[in-house]
């Protein structure tokens, strides 16, 4: 017999424990890519790190979906913390803040990344269990807004650390050990009960095979992952080029990087409180105009050299990559079934984290030879995309 979860409308375990890990993500990610900018004076090492980390995430999306169709979804979000949080502790512990060691911050790297694999599709693939479907586009807009608000954050708290002498990269890495904790007791304490899962296993081959012939079958599903990899490469370049950008023509000022961000993660939160407020059903149309709206805002930071311009560039982006998401998001947990959603997921992270740490790599190196014009790239690779899926639903 199954067991049953009492289904709501809103769950503050579900809500607070993406906006915890996120500010700490926010907090590290701020930290090593300014700390690496800053030693090194370019853009190269940074797209290494991410990189290669990037790698490992994607052998652990493969072995995700099964895993988190077969198993407690809430055992695997507490062991993800854990062991993110051991992680941070230990590289707090070791590494050189002076000089970090690259495969000391490889390592980690590696490590975090793993714990999101299996954490990130856990935690969307709970959502739909727990909170009843006519509350879905609305909690994932109030949850969404609670991450913008953490990378809103991020960039003041982080700004205002760096202001401070003593405070160095192992002062970021016990930031993020902290809300990896606090992320694990507020999830310990989601009521949820396991649902009875199928007794034969889902190897990992089989396991893919499955997931793919599923989304084959959508073809709206299809498109917006095949999509997902264009975006994937803008989100990855546009995160890369904005600590060179800032350390390049505006003299490293950690403040200026630290504004950008913030405009950045403003209109991620604008965007998610228009969305909660919002009664539109969420279409797939509007999200393909949303992407177009990201292509002008990076065009419009690459004609315009100029401070001011990149605040509003960043500001544009971040509105409408938050609308984006937020109504990708519900529109994937709507129309796939319960039972396949962790396949679903761990495929679409698969497309989207194999994209990442390739543009991490191939972006820090265009940003060291085209500079400025860097932000035409990914304008153009929004351009494409957007050509190749209107020819598909074409045909």
């Amino acid at each position: 017999m199954e067991n049953q979860i009492t289904q709501k409308k809103f769950s503050w375990s579900l809500f607070l424990s993406p906006f915890v890990s996120r500010l700490g993500d926010e907090l590290f990610i701020f930290g090593l890519n300014w700390f690496i900018v800053q030693a090194t004076g370019q853009a190269a090492l940074l797209g290494i790190v991410q990189g290669i980390g990037g790698v490992i995430l994607v052998f652990g999306d493969l072995i995700a979906g099964p895993i988190v169709d077969r198993y407690n979804r809430k055992k695997i979000m507490l062991t993800s913390d854990l062991v993110s949080f051991i992680a941070c502790l230990i590289a707090a512990a070791t590494v050189d803040v002076k000089e970090p060691i690259f495969y000391q911050l490889v390592l980690l790297t590696v490590v975090m990344d793993i714990g999101l694999a299996f954490n990130f599709p856990a935690a969307k693939a709970v959502v739909p269990e727990v909170i009843v479907p006519t509350a879905l586009a609305r909690f994932n807009s109030m949850a969404n807004s609670g991450t913008m608000l953490a990378q809103v954050l991020a960039p003041l708290v982080g700004g205002f650390l760096l202001t401070i002498s003593w405070i160095d990269f192992r002062t970021f890495l016990l930031f993020n050990a902290f809300s990896f904790l606090l992320s694990f007791v507020i999830t310990y304490a989601l009521k949820y009960q396991q649902k009875t899962k199928l007794v034969e296993s889902l190897p990992i081959l089989r396991s893919l095979r499955d997931g793919l012939a599923y989304i084959k079958k959508v073809p709206d599903l299809f498109r917006l992952i095949v999509f997902e990899g264009f975006f994937a490469a803008f989100v990855a370049g546009f995160s890369l080029l904005l600590p060179y950008e800032i350390d390049r023509y505006y003299h490293g000022d950690e403040k200026l990087y630290s504004y950008v961000l913030t405009a950045f993660a403003i209109g991620g939160l604008m965007g998610a409180l228009g969305s909660s407020l919002s009664k539109r059903e969420p279409h797939i149309r509007q999200n393909y105009f949303d992407a177009g709206i990201l292509a002008a805002g990076s065009l419009l930071a690459a004609l315009f050299q100029s401070y001011p311009v990149l605040l509003a560039a960043a500001f544009v982006i971040g509105l409408f990559m938050s609308l984006y998401g937020i109504r990708l998001m519900t529109i994937v947990q709507q129309i796939v079934s319960t039972d396949m959603l962790g396949r679903v997921f761990s495929i679409w992270f698969l497309i989207f984290d194999s994209v990442m740490p390739l543009s991490s790599f191939v972006f820090g190196f265009v940003a060291d030879a085209l500079h400025h014009a860097t932000f035409y790239v990914l304008s153009l690779l929004i351009a494409v995309g957007l050509v190749l899926v209107i020819c598909m639903k074409k045909r």
